[in-house]
């Protein structure tokens, strides 16, 4: 592939992964209209949540914007062409380094994830995510600046680390929005699915068991493509049915839920000792 097919092939990647954000994030709304899960209802209070969601991924997006604006891309094609990373230095052909390549990507997923539960500072920012007691897809977007800043350095640090040719991070990250809008969206899943797939993928109950408020839950399921690393590590736990709570229950009255409430959440919640 010459330099400008290059190029252009991981441009057209990159408006692949614009559609599945927004085209994605749309789908899911109407599947959430159309086949609502158990316990979840249009009104009013939704459409406030789904406003304030909003709002703080809108504010999350001016700060990546403003700390790394295009740079991403610039030091992914320049890290592969330099062939830094440690698979850039096995004997490997192109097709074994890319399913390499992506595997340790999603497996660096999986440990920033844990990492995000048990190092305290980084709870305090990720606790946002998870203070949601209506799961909808708008929860997906419901990230603290702060945390999207630190998640966004860990995966350059891990490509750096592994060796992960730019198309290759491209892919998996349009894999990994696609599912993110599955796992929240509030939508009645075919009960067949968890059978079906969750030997191989974080299905969307096995998801929903994630942002339960039990802790052992919450405290599981931490991949966000495979359930190797889960199953691995001995942090899978069986998916929930459709009608459970979400939330942390030291995070429910109403201060903790609007933008400015989940923007100051890692101030407000660090006095708390158990989230």
């Amino acid at each position: 592939m010459t330099h400008t097919a290059s190029l252009e092939f991981l441009m057209g990647l990159q408006r692949l992964a614009a559609i599945v954000l927004l085209g994605g994030f749309a789908l899911m709304l109407a599947a959430e209209w159309l086949r609502p899960a158990q316990g979840t209802a249009w009104d009013l209070r939704r459409l406030v949540h789904g406003g304030h969601n909003l709002l703080l991924w809108l504010l999350g997006i001016v700060a990546m914007s403003a700390v790394f604006g295009g740079m991403v891309w610039l030091l992914l094609q320049w890290m592969q062409f330099r062939r830094i990373g440690v698979l850039y230095y096995l004997p490997l052909p192109p097709w074994a380094l890319a399913i390499a390549a992506f595997a340790l990507l999603d497996a660096a997923d999986y440990i920033f994830h844990r990492m995000s539960h048990n190092v305290r500072w980084l709870w305090l920012l990720h606790a946002v995510h998870h203070s949601d007691p209506r799961m909808d897809v708008t929860t997906n977007l419901r990230q603290h600046p702060f945390h999207l800043l630190a998640t966004q350095a860990w995966k350059l640090l891990a490509c750096a680390a592994i060796g992960v040719p730019a198309w290759v991070f491209l892919v998996h990250e349009i894999l990994v929005l696609g599912f993110a809008h599955l796992h929240h969206a509030a939508v009645r899943w075919p009960a067949w699915i968890d059978p079906a797939f969750s030997w191989l993928l974080i299905t969307p109950r096995l998801h929903w068991s994630h942002h339960s408020p039990r802790i052992a839950r919450t405290n599981s399921n931490y991949g966000s493509l495979l359930s190797l690393w889960d199953r691995a590590f001995g942090t899978l736990t069986p998916p929930l049915p459709d009608a459970q709570p979400f939330g942390l229950q030291a995070l429910t009255g109403s201060r903790w839920h609007s933008a400015w409430g989940m923007l100051v959440t890692p101030w407000r919640a660090r006095r708390i000792r158990s989230l």
